[in-house]
């Protein structure tokens, strides 16, 4: 076969394709660092272990500490850093001496931040101010009279105290403080939960008329908190600000403010406009501010997080906070390239060394370079991030298929079968067995309990076909009742993946290789082959 016979192999083309798509979306580029050194760097989804970070580890407090409420509490966090705008994160389960904690790995080394946002347990609460002087009327489904004496307000013939919190028709309040005028109570307007959607597209910093700089978004509320802050709203006076008219302070000069805070803690405060009184509003928004802009779009961006996660079940400990360095990462990414670049080295030499021919080294290191940058550019640049786990997966994948070639170029070699399309069944078949074999032995890394469900419907598949079948076949029971047992024992104990997360990186790497490596590369080394033998 000729070259240019070669080229019209649609095999040779889906493998130029594909790499012409991983240089693409690799996107190489030139980069100036600090010091004015310019580099190539390309878009790959570096991990903590090559881009440098934090990696931080979480206990859960309190009494309930069960797997299912540190699961919520991680899938919580993971959404909260998303949310955030930190990029290439990994939130996972571990377990540490018989205890169930949290490991947070990501590639940013702001850890004051970090601190911040993990640590907040996410309550959120929008609160109006009441000030009870002697008797103050405050209606909700219906009215309540709320009366002051002797540093105690009652209602509803209860009595309450500085510091209580309570509730009537659903609507929390919180007495504050005593003061010269009264009774300081909040009344929660909405909270965090009533919150369903936060609208980041109309997200707006700008400069304050004051001093300073305001952030503002707009969050969509539930029906029932929408109608909830119109009714809150009924009870408050109008009053005009700079010639706009805004709720009023009960007992009060001045315009009440719409008081933000979150887990306790006052965050802003803003003027409220009378249309919350005349209309359901759906759609406030939230305003905030800083004196400086990167301040108030933190700010912002960690409020935003913390309403779209949600709140967390329980409070979390921050057992340790590490940094690894950019520079320490770079080493790690200089010693992984090497070592995959030795890899492939060392497999072109041993294949030299038993063929001694330099025609099929060549073809085998190509295809093995190929499958490694259509691994890079076609799924460490979009779905995978790239660490140590994951390098050594690529490395794997890459001996496997050399495992294969080696196995296509045995059997073209064979003259007792003399068609080539028989050569190449006899091969496909050999590497479509250890394909899946391979597979099957990572798919319990990947997730223990799919693969756990898999063999058990193997085997009782296994058991129905041996009872329904017109033959029995002892082997067949056999092996499809000792896989219906390992299924159950493995559900009866409870198999939990925590302890194979840190080397998930690797078995999915490893079956993404496979993947390439029998759709991609094998056949067009296949074709590569057929034209060297011709």
């Amino acid at each position: 076969m000729e070259m240019k016979d070669l080229l019209k192999e649609w095999r040779i083309w889906i493998l130029i394709l594909s790499l012409g798509f991983s240089l693409f979306m690799l996107g190489p580029h030139y980069e100036t660092n600090e010091q004015g050194d310019t580099t190539i760097s390309t878009d790959i989804n570096k991990g903590l272990d090559l881009s440098g970070g934090t990696r931080a580890l979480l206990s859960v407090q309190g009494n309930n500490t069960s797997e299912a409420i540190v699961t919520q509490i991680k899938n919580i966090l993971e959404r909260r850093v998303s949310a955030f705008g930190l990029t290439q994160t990994s939130v996972r389960t571990v377990e540490l001496g018989g205890e169930t904690k949290i490991q947070m790995e990501i590639a940013s080394t702001n850890q004051s931040n970090l601190r911040e946002l993990i640590s907040q347990e996410g309550r959120f609460e929008s609160r109006l101010p009441l000030t009870v002087s002697d008797s103050q009327e405050f209606t909700l489904d219906q009215p309540y009279t709320f009366n002051y004496e002797n540093n105690t307000v009652s209602v509803l013939n209860n009595s309450y105290n500085e510091g209580d919190s309570f509730s009537i028709d659903g609507t929390r309040f919180f007495y504050v403080n005593n003061t010269e005028e009264g009774a300081n109570l909040h009344v929660v307007a909405y909270d965090g939960e009533d919150v369903k959607q936060v609208i980041t597209s109309d997200s707006r910093v700008t400069s304050s008329r004051s001093g300073g700089y305001s952030f503002r978004f707009p969050v969509v509320l539930s029906s029932e908190a929408a109608d909830n802050v119109q009714r809150v709203a009924q009870n408050y006076p109008t009053t005009t600000v700079r010639g706009q008219a805004y709720l009023g302070k009960i007992n009060g000069q001045g315009a009440a403010k719409l008081m933000l805070y979150v887990d306790g803690e006052r965050q802003s405060a803003l003027n409220v406009g009378t249309e919350f009184k005349r209309q359901v509003i759906t759609q406030p928004s939230i305003n905030g501010g800083a004196e400086t802009a990167a301040q108030a779009r933190s700010d912002m961006k960690e409020l935003q997080a913390i309403l779209q996660s949600g709140r967390l079940p329980a409070p979390v400990q921050i057992d340790s906070l590490s940094t690894i360095s950019s520079s320490l990462g770079s080493q790690f990414m200089t010693a992984a390239v090497l070592s995959i670049v030795a890899s492939l080295i060392a497999v072109g030499g041993l294949i030299y060394v038993r063929y001694r021919n330099m025609k099929l080294a060549i073809p085998i290191v190509i295809t093995g370079s190929s499958e490694v940058f259509i691994l890079l550019g076609s799924l460490f640049s979009t779905l995978i991030t790239l660490d140590l786990a994951s390098i050594a997966g690529i490395i794997a994948a890459v001996g496997t298929g050399v495992d294969d070639q080696i196995i296509i170029t045995d059997e073209s070699g064979r003259e007792k079968i003399r068609d080539w399309s028989k050569r190449l069944k006899r091969a496909f078949f050999v590497i479509f067995t250890s394909a899946a074999s391979t597979i099957g032995a990572m798919m319990p890394i990947v997730s223990p309990s799919l693969s756990n469900i898999a063999i058990g419907a193997a085997g009782i598949g296994l058991l129905g076909y041996n009872f329904y079948s017109n033959r029995m076949r002892p082997h067949y029971f056999g092996i499809g009742l000792f896989a219906v047992m390992v299924s159950f024992v493995a559900n009866w104990v409870g198999l939990s993946g925590f302890a194979l997360q840190s080397v998930r990186g690797f078995a999915i790497t490893t079956i993404l290789g496979v993947l390439v490596g029998i759709t991609i590369t094998r056949p067009a080394y296949a074709k590569m082959l057929e034209a060297i033998e011709d």
